[in-house]
C-alpha cells in the first residue's frame, strides 16, 4: 500500500509542474550545420600541392541548443549554447590558445522585448553581424575577408606581432565576457558590445568594445567598430574599421566591402596597417543556383615591410531544398612576398583558411556539400 505521505509529495509536485507550465511558455531547439568537401591546392604554404577533406567549405560545422521563456507583458528570456566542431575528424574546432571550448561560438542568457536585446556571455561580435550582408561573400567559412578580419584581432600573441590579449576574444568574431544590447529601429540594427578583460589593477585592461549597424531597405548598409586592449598596458592593440553596401538589381547583387585594421605592440607603437577591400556579384541564374563572382585586394604596410595580395573567387551554391546545398568552388591567389618582422603578415591579407605560399600564385578548387539541422 502506498505511504500516504508520499501520495502528498508526488500530487504537490504535479500541481507545481502544472503551475509552472501555466505561468511561462518556454522552449528548446536543436541545431546546427555540417559542411564537408573536398579542397585541392595546387602549391601549399609547405610546398607542392595538397589534396584534403575540409571542413567548413562555406559554413562552419557548428551544433547547439537554444531557446526562449515567455515571461509575459513582452518580456523573454533566452539562451544560446553553441558549439564548432570539424567534420573531416569530428574534433572540436577550439580558439588559439585553447585546448578545449565545448561552446566556442556562444554561451549566453539575456532578455528580450519591444525595448531590445541585452545579452550576458560569449556571443558573436555586433561588428561583424553588422556588415555580414555587404561582404563579397558573406563572409562564407572559406575564400572571403573573415580572414583578413580574423587574422588581424588574433587573441593570443605568441608569434603574432599586434595582437590583443583579452581573454575573450576570439578571433575578433566571438567575444567572451560579453555584455551586448541590441535592437531593431525600423530597417536600422543597432548592437553594441563591451568584453570585460578582467584584470586587475585597471578597467580597461584588456577590455573590447564592438559596434555594429545595419540598415536593410532598398539596398543594404552596414558598418562596423572593434577595438581590443592589451591586458597588461591598457594599450589598444587592435582597432578594425568597416564599412560596405549591397545593392540588388533583378536577378543580380552587388556588394563592396572595406575593411581597415591597425594592430599595435603592447607599448603602443604601430606594428602593421591592413587595408583591404572586397567587391562581388551574386547572380541567382535558376531558382536553385546562385553563382558569385568575388575579387579582393588587401595590402599590408609596416615600418619594415609592405606587401599586397590580389584573389578572384569563383563559386556556385545549388540548393537541393532549403537545408541542403552543393557548392563549387575556384580560387586564384597572387600572393606578394613577405618580410621577417611580422610573422603573420601573409596572413594577415589572405582569404584562405591558413594561408597560401608567400611570393606565389597560387589556385585551390574545391567541392562540397552543407546540410542545416
Amino acid at each position: 500500500m502506498q505511504n500516504p505521505r508520499l501520495r502528498h509529495y508526488a500530487l504537490a509536485a504535479t500541481l507545481g509542474c502544472a503551475a509552472s507550465g501555466a505561468f511561462a511558455q518556454s522552449s528548446v531547439t536543436i541545431y546546427g550545420t555540417i559542411d564537408a568537401g573536398l579542397q585541392y591546392q595546387n602549391k601549399s604554404a609547405a610546398g607542392g600541392s595538397i589534396t584534403e577533406m575540409h571542413s567548413g567549405g562555406i559554413s562552419p560545422s557548428i551544433w547547439g541548443l537554444k531557446g526562449s521563456e515567455d515571461l509575459g507583458n513582452g518580456l523573454k528570456a533566452n539562451f544560446n549554447l553553441e558549439g564548432h566542431f570539424s567534420s573531416d575528424t569530428g574534433t572540436l574546432t577550439t580558439g588559439p590558445g585553447f585546448s578545449s571550448q565545448l561552446f566556442r561560438r556562444q554561451a549566453n542568457v539575456g532578455l528580450s522585448g519591444d525595448w531590445g536585446a541585452i545579452t550576458l556571455g560569449r556571443q558573436y561580435s555586433p561588428a561583424l553581424i553588422g556588415t555580414i550582408g555587404t561582404e563579397a561573400r558573406g563572409f562564407k567559412e572559406q575564400f572571403s575577408n573573415l580572414y583578413g578580419w580574423a587574422y588581424n584581432q588574433l587573441s593570443a600573441p605568441g608569434n603574432a606581432l599586434g595582437a590583443g590579449t583579452n581573454p575573450g576574444n576570439d578571433v575578433g568574431v566571438f567575444t567572451g565576457n560579453t555584455v551586448q544590447y541590441s535592437n531593431s529601429f525600423g530597417p536600422v540594427w543597432l548592437g553594441v558590445a563591451y568584453s570585460l578583460g578582467e584584470a586587475a589593477g585597471s578597467f580597461k585592461r584588456g577590455n573590447e568594445l564592438s559596434l555594429g549597424a545595419t540598415y536593410t531597405g532598398p539596398v543594404t548598409v552596414g558598418l562596423g567598430y572593434q577595438s581590443t586592449a592589451d591586458s597588461g598596458t591598457g594599450e589598444t592593440l587592435s582597432r578594425l574599421w568597416s564599412a560596405g553596401v549591397a545593392v540588388p538589381f533583378g536577378a543580380f547583387t552587388g556588394k563592396v566591402n572595406y575593411i581597415g585594421v591597425t594592430n599595435n605592440a603592447p607599448t603602443g607603437e604601430r606594428v602593421s596597417d591592413v587595408k583591404s577591400i572586397g567587391a562581388g556579384i551574386d547572380y541567382k541564374w535558376s531558382p536553385a543556383n546562385t553563382a558569385t563572382l568575388a575579387g579582393y585586394y588587401s595590402k599590408y604596410e609596416s615600418n619594415a615591410h609592405n606587401s599586397n595580395t590580389k584573389s578572384i573567387v569563383l563559386s556556385n551554391d545549388y540548393a537541393f531544398s532549403k537545408r541542403t546545398t552543393l557548392y563549387t568552388q575556384l580560387v586564384y591567389v597572387n600572393a606578394g612576398a613577405v618580410g621577417t618582422a611580422d610573422p603573420l603578415e601573409g596572413l594577415k591579407t589572405s582569404i584562405v583558411a591558413g594561408g597560401t605560399a608567400p611570393g606565389a600564385k597560387t589556385v585551390l578548387a574545391g567541392v562540397g556539400l552543407k546540410h542545416s539541422f
